[in-house]
């Protein structure tokens, strides 16, 4: 298999198209898109910077001069909160000479935005207020913070860095109800961060399948019965429910929890966890009791950060006594055990022995990621005819 060096966009366009076939021929993803930093760099483009990505939750913009700060990729991100209580998303640079504007994950604002080099300062919704000392005829109104998109979803902060991309809701249309787990009314208890030494794919792959689970997930499996999960692939996402074992109310290290479940929730549900993957990097899973968010931020070819989070009702957080340490605990214990598996999978796919292999039967999570992977990366390198 060639690097993408000795090749051109539209022979890597060929080579993943070639990948996209019926679930019983298909064979996983060629190994050099786990370790070339041209790959890497066309994946950032052509994907992280054309998609909707969650950047934050409204939860994180509490109140008027809020603010909150992501690196995606080479960009450099800022979303506020005005003083009307609107969200701003703005592209975290001065217009003068491009110095980073605000340095802090969060924070909240005293008034303008000032830009800490020439102190250029800015408006809560971007536009120049004041460049000292200006020239003659220098027009301020020439200058406002450069925006990305930004729309909400179910308390998340989604952003955009494509201006033609569709919107947030004709992008997610085929993503399912949210609405019974109350998302947007969760608030955030416990916020984790890992540093892993794979390829973002790699462990976008891991979470679509549970063919390791036995093995890996002792805890996992002793209360999950992974032979009852459901698949469904749209265009946005793919995942599905997971039944609890009998006698489990919850994945915890217990298997059970003194938290009710989330208003309203009832019936079967509360017997399942929900696993959905939204395409690029962001996972939830929903649990009768809570939510469990990953997202995956790609850092290098074979380096990652996932920024786990986990999330309650707001009449959980308020019992005496709340504590989900157990429910904390087990997932943590779980990603570990994943962690480790990935980079060894990292460490494998840049031999020469690594070839492209079959699916087994019951990945076809990862075989749904794979042809979204393949057939939009395809899609972007080479464009329609008179699109180009």
């Amino acid at each position: 298999m060639r690097p993408l060096g000795s090749q051109s966009h539209a022979e890597l366009a060929a080579e993943l198209t070639a990948i996209q076939a019926p679930f019983e021929q298909a064979r996983t993803l060629p190994p050099h898109v786990y370790t070339s930093p041209e790959i890497f760099a066309i994946e950032q483009r052509e994907l992280f910077g054309r998609m909707w990505l969650c950047i934050a939750r409204e939860q994180d913009l509490p109140s008027p001069r809020s603010y909150v700060t992501r690196d995606v990729g080479d960009e450099r991100l800022l979303v506020v909160r005005d003083e009307r209580g609107q969200l701003h998303a703005f592209f975290n640079v001065c217009r003068h000479r491009g110095a980073r504007l605000l340095d802090a994950p969060c924070g909240r604002l005293r008034g303008a935005i000032n830009c800490p080099y020439h102190k250029w300062s800015y408006a809560l919704d971007g536009h120049l207020l004041h460049a000292p000392r200006a020239d003659p005829g220098f027009a301020a109104a020439d200058y406002p913070l450069l925006s990305p998109r930004l729309e909400t979803l179910a308390g998340f902060v989604f952003i955009n860095l494509d201006p033609s991309a569709p919107t947030l809701a004709k992008a997610f249309a085929d993503l399912p109800s949210l609405a019974r787990y109350q998302v947007g009314s969760l608030r955030r208890a416990h916020r984790h961060e890992y540093t892993i030494e794979a390829n973002w794919k790699v462990i976008a792959q891991n979470y679509g399948e549970c063919y390791h689970c036995q093995l890996l997930h002792p805890q996992l499996h002793r209360i999950s019965d992974f032979e009852t999960g459901s698949f469904t692939a749209g265009l946005c996402f793919n995942g599905g429910p997971m039944r609890l074992r009998d006698g489990f109310t919850t994945l915890s290290m217990s298997g059970t929890t003194a938290l009710p479940p989330i208003p309203g929730l009832k019936g079967e549900d509360l017997q399942l966890v929900r696993y959905d993957q939204i395409y690029p990097n962001f996972t939830l899973a929903l649990h009768p009791q809570y939510l469990l968010t990953h997202a995956i931020w790609p850092l290098t070819p074979t380096r990652s950060r996932i920024v786990c989070e986990w999330l309650f009702p707001p009449s959980s957080l308020a019992l005496p006594g709340f504590d989900p340490s157990d429910m904390i605990e087990f997932w943590d214990r779980t990603n570990r055990q994943d962690w480790q598996v990935c980079e060894r999978v990292q460490s494998g796919v840049a031999s020469a022995g690594c070839v492209p292999g079959p699916y087994h039967s019951t990945e076809r999570c990862v075989y749904a990621f794979d042809q979204w992977y393949a057939g939009t990366l395809a899609a972007r390198l080479v464009p329609p005819m008179g699109h180009a």
